[in-house]
């Protein structure tokens, strides 16, 4: 009996204490404003009468717009705390894991201006909401920009570099901010072909700048480039490669490309293929129509309507001269 006495006090004690220091965490998170909550704030116990919509409420104000989206994301991380994954039915006495710190997208800075839109083009932010780009539009660090099979993107990024982002293409945002004492550029592209003509970022020796693709990574001085990865069929008038290796063509500048097998530099007027991550370049023709559309050529046309021309000139001049004869024969 007494062994059974001296638990209980503790038992309680203890229970008190887990009351006490979630009313503390609870009362000190909803004080602060969701961008000051530090990351070690990552759990709640739920007190008799609490609503899911309430804590969150508390625990992030200021953000009405995200609410729905924050009680779904606690319902998936809490399933055994919810009854039938309904988020009215939340247990009472149990730990809440709430979603890691919020990143704001008042607190984002734009690093990018959409300048041209062509077909369908959308952004994925960090946030995993999905916006529909159109002209004047903000691109932000973290945005997975994808175009479609008609899609064209073009973009003025904050250290006037331009970059062309053509059809079938997916490209994320690493990592772009021109502070003078930590210039960087970090583009991925995952898949598709763009055009770029660098800024700022990138003239001076301490700048990293540096595009991102499944076969190599791309580093430049000064340069304007096209390139184009992972992307055997053409689209929006560019022709097919068969082929998922890596196309570059340097238009001025250099440019370092470097992968598992080493580094090479290529010159202005210069092209480059690599057809894995871990082999170097090899000899191969690029032929017209990789990086940019294939133009019609004209020259047929003109050269009908030459013909066309010709002959008509051809028959005007055998009627004057049926006529010369007419004339002669009649005198």
């Amino acid at each position: 009996m007494m062994q059974i006495f001296n638990r209980r006090p503790t038992h309680i004690l203890c229970s008190l204490l887990l009351s006490v220091a979630a009313i503390l965490v609870f009362d000190n998170a909803a004080a602060t404003d969701i961008s000051d909550i530090k990351a070690e704030v990552r759990f709640l116990y739920v007190q008799p009468g609490q609503t899911l919509h309430n804590i969150v409420r508390r625990l992030y104000p200021g953000q009405e717009a995200r609410w729905p989206q924050i009680r779904r994301e606690i319902v998936h991380l809490n399933r055994a705390a919810f009854i039938n994954g309904d988020e009215a039915s939340m247990k009472a006495g149990v730990r809440l894991t709430l979603p890691g710190k919020a990143k704001s997208r008042q607190v984002l800075k734009p690093v990018g201006s959409v300048m041209r839109v062509d077909g369908r083009v959308i952004a994925v932010g960090q946030d995993k909401v999905t916006r529909q780009l159109v002209a004047g539009d903000k691109v932000y660090v973290g945005d997975k920009l994808i175009t479609g099979e008609d899609g064209f993107l073009r973009l003025s990024m904050v250290d006037n570099a331009k970059l062309d982002l053509r059809c079938f293409s997916i490209m994320v945002i690493e990592e772009y901010q021109i502070k003078n004492a930590d210039r960087r550029s970090i583009l991925k592209l995952l898949q598709g072909s763009l055009r770029k003509v660098s800024g700022e970022i990138g003239k001076m020796v301490e700048d990293i700048y540096e595009l991102q693709t499944p076969i190599a990574s791309v580093g430049v001085r000064g340069t304007e480039y096209a390139l184009r990865v992972f992307q055997s069929k053409g689209c929006g008038g560019t022709i097919d490669t068969n082929d998922d290796g890596l196309f570059l063509q340097v238009i001025k500048g250099l440019v370092d490309v470097q992968n598992a097998a080493g580094t090479t530099t290529v010159a202005k007027g210069n092209q480059l293929y690599i057809p894995l991550p871990d082999t170097l370049p090899e000899d191969k023709t690029i032929a017209p129509g990789v990086f940019e559309p294939v133009t019609p050529k004209p020259v047929v046309k003109i050269a009908v309507e030459e013909k066309k021309k010709e002959k008509e000139e051809g028959t005007s001049w055998w009627w004057y001269l049926l006529g010369v004869i007419a004339i002669a024969v009649a005198l």
